[in-house]
């Protein structure tokens, strides 16, 4: 399950279960207090019967000075168990005082309280299988709506790869008969499109190979000096030291061109992004607008304004875990965001 599946299934989960919780814990605390309320009555009308004939050990008998504060054939809660109090006579300025043990009791109450418990853990375990159930059924839609927005993603970047590859072989027919600056930038946007493919591949990347030497510190100066012709207005400063690490070629590409791509696509007007190496980590820091949420970059299809498809970063989180590589982003809005690759 992915982790915007996860989450939807949790919430329509503890949404639909919390509810039915509570409701069903305020019917079963409203049948205990009602219950309790019969044991006792019927206690009550057992000691009534008992002061007719006296017979039986059930209760224990004391007589005790009248006082008006008693009122008669009413369940008390004394030290000695439950209690009651009867007339004698009319006359008389005594009164009954009937005992139930507090043993007694507390064993009937038990056995009383122990079988409310297992109704209890039966609710429980039947509310939350039904609320699974309806999270399962609720999450369909979504899991097919989503199903269908990636097919359609992977549809429209799969078209866009053959005039992509149209459009640089004729560029690179063109700078046959002329190198003109306008052919360059032609060449270098439909290699622009062209890399949204690439991420469409790495969409699901837990089946890549780790057996590539890889020179970190040339795919970003490939990077940069591709960029830079895109986004003249943007000044990069490099301080790259050699780095070369055991991984995927096409994966650390796909990582470092979307951090670099974001940066540069992000950036203030005259903007700078420096880029550097230094103990086994690449630091991406730009001077841009900052990201509001940091923490749900990595989210596929979030964005935070109308650019992009909102893939990209998921993509670059995907790759990260699958490469083991530690990637962390620090933002200010309005002032710029740094990220940092940490390579095994």
């Amino acid at each position: 399950m992915k982790r915007y599946e996860k989450k939807s299934f949790f919430t329509t989960l503890f949404l639909f279960f919390i509810p039915l919780l509570i409701l069903s814990s305020i019917v079963l605390y409203m049948y205990h207090q009602d219950k309790v309320q019969d044991i006792e009555q019927n206690i009550l009308y057992q000691m009534k019967d008992y002061t007719f004939d006296f017979k039986g050990d059930k209760f224990s008998l004391d007589i005790i000075q009248k006082d008006n504060q008693k009122q008669l054939f009413k369940i008390y809660h004394c030290k000695k168990g439950l209690c009651a109090y009867f007339q004698t006579v009319s006359t008389s300025p005594y009164l009954l005082k009937i005992v139930y043990d507090k043993a007694k009791y507390e064993k009937l109450y038990n056995e009383f309280l122990q079988k409310i418990l297992k109704f209890s853990i039966i609710i429980f375990f039947s509310l939350l299988f039904i609320s699974i159930g309806f999270a399962i059924y609720a999450l369909r839609p979504i899991k097919e709506a989503i199903y269908l927005l990636e097919n359609f993603l992977k549809d429209i970047i799969h078209d866009l790869n053959t005039p992509a590859t149209s459009i640089l072989l004729n560029s690179k027919l063109l700078r046959k008969r002329g190198d003109f600056e306008e052919i360059e930038r032609i060449e270098l946007s439909a290699q622009s499109i062209a890399s949204l493919y690439k991420n469409l591949e790495f969409m699901s990347p837990n089946n890549i190979q780790r057996n590539e030497d890889i020179s970190i510190d040339e795919i970003v100066t490939g990077k940069v000096e591709i960029l830079q012709k895109i986004y003249p207005k943007i000044h990069f400063t490099k301080e790259l030291t050699p780095l070369i690490i055991q991984s995927n070629q096409n994966g650390i590409e796909r990582i470092i061109d979307n951090i670099i791509n974001n940066a540069c696509k992000y950036n203030k007007k005259n903007g700078q992004i420096h880029l550097s190496i230094l103990n086994k980590k690449l630091i991406i820091k730009d001077t841009g607008i900052g990201i509001k949420n940091p923490k749900k970059v990595f989210q596929r299809y979030y964005k935070e304004n109308t650019l992009g498809l909102g893939i990209g970063m998921s993509i670059v989180k995907q790759l990260c875990e699958v490469l083991n590589i530690n990637i962390q982003i620090k933002s200010t809005l309005g002032e710029g965001t740094q990220v940092t690759l940490e390579f095994p």
